[in-house]
């Protein structure tokens, strides 16, 4: 299978691509930089690849929460080869791509995901394996670091950008983890497996319906620019 997935939900980008031969990942530079590197690496890794836009099965890309503008630049990049070549669209929660990379890199089963969201708040879920899969436990939050709750029992860890960019307020939560993570941003690879589940039970998505979830109105995000 051949799936192509974009993660630009944070400071650092980046694009994966999963073929029958393996997977390569390639990071972007800064958020401003996005924009324009975002296509020329899509482009390096099919012809590296030996494919086409054509050849995927799927496009998956991180669908947020997190940055309003890297949220709207994987969106629109999906969305666009999408409909250019009816390939199925897979948006896959950014907290969720967290919660598969601390699994992935640090064998972490349980955990609470913690993104700094800007204006004094913080996007956050818990993510817990199920079986072979990882999978978000409840909902996914917008609020004030002080009302992010920690799991009640058991080991979890503490993963995301939130806990370094709200140290202070997040300090008791932080001292009840089992390990901690707090540089750890998303990667388009860890966008993949839940990308397979769902082309797998056919819940891909029409470009049009494919759209970033930012937990925030558009107008507070004006407000504060």
């Amino acid at each position: 299978m051949n799936l192509l997935g974009l993660e630009t939900s944070s400071s650092i980008g980046s694009v994966a691509l999963q073929t029958p031969r393996g997977l390569q990942v390639r990071e972007l530079g800064t958020p401003r930089e996005q924009t324009e590197q975002l296509l020329g690496l899509i482009d390096e890794l099919l012809r590296d690849a030996g494919i086409g836009l054509q050849d995927l099965q799927g496009i998956a890309f991180g669908r947020g929460p997190g940055s309003f503008t890297g949220l709207r630049v994987s969106a629109a990049v999906a969305q666009g080869l999408a409909a250019a070549h009816g390939t199925p669209l897979l948006p896959v929660s950014s907290l969720l791509c967290l919660g598969q990379g601390a699994w992935r890199a640090h064998g972490c089963e349980r955990a609470l995901v913690c993104v700094d969201a800007h204006m004094g708040e913080v996007y956050w879920a818990l993510t817990e394996r199920r079986g072979d899969a990882i999978a978000v436990a409840g909902d996914e939050r917008l609020s004030k670091p002080g009302e992010v709750v920690a799991p009640v029992a058991g080991d979890w860890c503490a993963v995301g950008g939130g806990f370094a960019a709200h140290a202070a307020s997040l300090g008791a939560v932080l001292a009840a983890a089992a390990s901690s993570w707090p540089s750890l941003t998303p990667s388009a690879q860890d966008l993949l497996p839940q990308a397979q589940r769902d082309l797998a039970a056919g819940r891909s998505a029409p470009p049009a319906a494919a759209l970033p979830v930012y937990l925030r109105e558009h107008t507070a995000w004006r407000r504060s620019s």
